[in-house]
């Protein structure tokens, strides 16, 4: 009864911080798009695509080696955690702006999710299952959070233990009912986990997000002192408006 309980506690509290978090991260997300490097649809739907095509055809391989025994089932979040998490960050590892590379990564996790989303949406509605579905695009934006807090290490001059921490969180994330599925008596202690993975997500995304938007800001004054000083060497200045100011300085 108590394993339970607690799995009906976390899929309510997964559902609840995933429509806050939704909102959060949606706002980091318009407030980023502004001052950012724009990332063409295009680009970020096709690395998308590689990547969940990626993901799924390797989740898939272990789920058919594993699926004669249940036991087995355990190491299913650890596999999603660890698969997505890098396919979703393989964006990151192209040449080029740091911030480039950045949107672009998040986006492609942005799309991913979307994917992920429809795909079990698609399967929960014809299964009759018309909430399950809705409450699959709800929680749409814990890929995208995952994947900020990855790229938080990356811009602290770590990806790979971004990628631990994202790919962990990931994993208890999905843990509860995977484990329950495979050894009822660690339901609890999956549960608790996985709503401990959940709130520290929740409380971390903010900075994750708002390091990427400082580190842009630094970016574009860096962009603007140099524009000021091209100007200034020929003799003329900038307006507050960034235009230049045919006046010659004194």
């Amino acid at each position: 009864m108590v394993s339970e309980i607690l799995l009906v506690l976390y899929l309510i509290f997964a559902v609840g911080v995933g429509i806050t978090l939704y909102m959060k991260t949606e706002g980091w997300l318009s407030s980023l798009d502004r001052i950012t490097p724009e990332v063409g649809t295009g680009k970020a739907l096709k690395y998308s695509l590689l990547a969940f095509a990626g993901a799924a055809f390797f989740e898939l391989v272990v789920l058919y080696l594993i699926s004669s025994n249940k036991m087995a089932f355990l190491v299913l979040p650890l596999v999603a955690g660890f698969v997505e998490e890098g396919a979703k960050l393989s964006p990151y590892l192209r040449s080029g702006d740091e911030l480039y590379r950045w949107r672009l990564t998040i986006k492609v996790a942005l799309i991913f999710a979307v994917i992920e989303a429809g795909l079990y949406g698609i399967t929960l509605f014809f299964s009759s299952n018309v909430i399950g579905a809705l409450l699959r695009v709800i929680v749409v934006m814990y890929h995208v959070s995952f994947t900020a807090i990855a790229l938080e290490g990356a811009l602290k001059g770590s990806l790979f233990s971004g990628y631990l921490k994202a790919a962990l969180l990931h994993a208890l994330y999905d843990a509860p009912v995977l484990v329950t599925l495979a050894v009822p008596s660690l339901s609890p202690l999956a549960s608790i986990l996985g709503i401990a993975a959940i709130v520290y997500t929740y409380y971390s995304v903010d900075e994750a997000f708002g390091l990427a938007y400082r580190r842009a800001k630094e970016a574009l004054e860096e962009r603007k002192r140099k524009a000021e000083e091209f100007w200034e060497e020929k003799g003329m200045s900038l307006t507050e408006e960034g235009s230049a100011d045919i006046t010659s300085l004194p």
